[in-house]
């Protein structure tokens, strides 16, 4: 038997985590002088809030090796197999923690960077775990993992570079300087790379991106689901998911708050535009 593990920024539902019996392990969140686990001790709607009200700026932090070993040897103890597969490297330390916890344990593990997160990570999460349920191999699904990373695709729509300032990874007169001109990027995670697609100042030229990309959805067929995750408002999200669902009834579109991690970068208003061709 074959077991999938992840880690908190996989956007998966509740139903999901059920049906496909997947193990989630959860980011760690210093809050007020507080150690708290992503989706354990604070729901996304919380640290959501606590982002935009806290004087304190929330931090966010990979699991700890313990956790990756407790989770593995528990998982193991009935003789079967794990594949573990986690948020892009570029992007956080947990694939990494992942595969210093698999030197520690003696259950068969394989440690996976699916090189995206957020829901292009649950694509891939869902397809090895379907194929677990269906008893294919590790080789067959790690066979397919590879494939599927070829046809998932991550936009990320930034609208403001307050978190990078208030997180540390920006100096405020870069803030300062961006929020003068209102620069918006767009962002796309591609061969485990983050890359900039496009660099728009003021509104008018960042929504005609966006419109192109959602057009772009509908026209291709091949694309069958949809991820929309957003920051703290969904109204851009909402309104393209209504379009989407009048154009494609056919998709299948999730539309739900980001990790804390995915936040804490992203920014204000910033969402993101996922699918699987």
């Amino acid at each position: 038997m074959i077991k999938i593990v992840t880690d908190s920024t996989a956007q998966l539902t509740e139903d999901e985590l059920k049906e496909y019996k997947i193990t989630v392990v959860p980011l760690q969140i210093s809050l007020r002088k507080q150690i708290l686990l992503d989706g354990v001790d604070i729901s996304r709607s919380e640290f959501s809030r606590e982002l935009k009200e806290s004087k304190d700026f929330p931090r966010t932090s990979q699991p700890s090796i313990g956790q990756f070993k407790s989770v593995y040897d528990d998982l193991g103890k009935d003789g079967s197999a794990v594949i573990s597969i986690h948020m892009s490297e570029v992007l956080s330390g947990t694939v990494n923690v992942a595969r210093e916890a698999n030197k520690l344990t003696s259950t068969d593990v394989t440690v996976v960077d699916s090189g995206f997160t957020d829901r292009s990570l649950a694509f891939l999460v869902i397809e090895a775990a379907k194929m677990a349920q269906q008893g294919k191999c590790k080789t067959e699904i790690l066979d397919q993992l590879a494939v599927k990373k070829t046809t998932t695709h991550l936009f990320c729509f930034i609208n403001s570079l307050d978190y990078f300032v208030k997180g540390g990874r920006a100096s405020r007169a870069i803030g300062f300087f961006s929020s003068l001109i209102k620069l918006k990027l767009v962002l796309t995670m591609e061969g485990n790379k983050l890359k900039v697609v496009s660099k728009c100042r003021g509104q008018a030229r960042f929504q005609q991106i966006i419109n192109k990309m959602v057009d772009s959805v509908v026209n291709s067929r091949g694309i069958t689901q949809v991820g929309l995750s957003y920051v703290d408002s969904d109204e851009e999200v909402s309104r393209i998911a209504n379009f989407l669902h009048e154009k494609r009834p056919d998709l299948k579109i999730v539309t739900r708050l980001t990790s804390p991690i995915i936040m804490s970068h992203v920014g204000p208003k910033g969402f993101a535009l996922m699918y699987d061709a």
